[in-house]
């Protein structure tokens, strides 16, 4: 099923409302959820099936393990068996992997059928669910998978407030990114309050940040590529230490700003560095990380072309530049974060 652009529903109570967009032929639903989302799936599983359509529960596994081929597989064979049709719909809610996984089942069962999601972790909510970005992780992230927009994506404002906080930790390393490339007055609300900047305001503005980029350059072309900065040494980071990927994408940011610092002048890489320590965010990898196999799976980042490796720097907040950059730039990148 294609889509042009997804309806995006930003609100508090918003998951108590109807989360799925009219649609007169669908008859079935298949919901994919993580454990920890389990009982927002159920409430819309009750709601949905209160108003007389046949739903699926499918449990997946937390975080990244989702993202398997395996697992997309087992999917589809569960929505074989529940005889799900091109009018009918794949509704993932949770957080970003779940979201990732969602997106790509329902982008390539029968070819196409209907995706909509339930953002509820505030990391999914500014950036896995924005974009149409769909993925699974086969030998590196998300290095398999299409470019498909949901039909709807519904954000309940009460849900991601009352998340734990170090999900809203994890969060904001993509909230601050959004910033860094396009958003000054969000990068002075995260230095000003911190965590306990005004939800609304921070997720309104991330996403208008991420769907901005998005409407001009869908398929990453060239521009939407700003989208991934710190994330060319964070991918990569959090592979190889088993960490969050808020976490892995703050330490790729201090590594970026390192580097924006050296090539292209960027002054501010000392005050975002404060900002990512106010955040609760880390600066300095684990040391338990094995700096050699870094590069490897650095190599394998989706901005590389038959020139070379490209990452993502800044010349000035909200002045992103896609940048070359040779082996000896890497290895001055990790050393802000693992020293030698």
């Amino acid at each position: 099923m294609a889509v042009t652009v997804s309806e995006i529903i930003i609100g508090r109570g918003a998951f108590a409302a109807q989360v799925l967009p009219p649609r007169p032929e669908r008859r079935r639903v298949a919901i994919l959820c993580q454990p920890g989302a389990r009982a927002i799936a159920l409430g819309i599983n009750e709601s949905l099936a209160a108003g007389g359509l046949e739903v699926a529960m499918i449990e997946v596994p937390d975080g990244e393990a989702a993202k398997t081929m395996h697992t997309a597989e087992r999917i589809y064979l569960e929505l074989n068996r529940r005889g799900l049709s091109r009018y009918d719909t794949v509704l993932a809610v949770g957080g970003g992997a779940v979201t990732d996984l969602g997106g790509f089942v329902a982008a390539t069962y029968l070819r196409g059928i209907e995706a909509v999601y339930c953002a509820t972790t505030l990391l999914g909510a500014v950036d896995a669910a924005i974009g149409g970005k769909t993925g699974i992780n086969v030998g590196g992230k998300n290095l398999v998978g299409v470019f498909a927009h949901p039909t709807r994506i519904v954000i309940d404002l009460e849900v991601i407030q009352a998340l734990p906080e170090h999900l809203r930790t994890q969060g904001m390393a993509e909230v601050l990114k959004a910033g860094l490339v396009g958003d000054r007055e969000l990068v002075g609300l995260l230095e000003r309050d911190g965590l306990a900047a005004d939800i609304e305001e921070v997720v309104t503005r991330a996403v208008a940040v991420k769907q901005g980029v998005v409407d001009g350059d869908f398929r990453e072309a060239g521009q939407r590529a700003v989208l991934n900065y710190g994330h060319t040494i964070g991918h990569a980071v959090e592979l190889a230490a088993g960490i969050s990927h808020g976490e892995a994408v703050a330490l790729g940011m201090v590594a970026a700003g390192s580097v924006s610092r050296q090539l292209v002048g960027f002054e501010d890489a000392p005050r975002v560095e404060r900002i990512i320590e106010r955040l609760g965010l880390p600066v300095r990898a684990p040391s338990h990380l094995d700096r050699r196999r870094l590069p490897d799976l650095i190599g394998l980042d989706k901005k590389r072309d038959s020139s070379g490796l490209r990452m993502v720097l800044l010349e000035a907040i909200g002045r992103p530049v896609l940048h070359p950059v040779d082996q000896a730039t890497v290895e001055s990148a990790l050393d802000a974060i693992l020293p030698r």
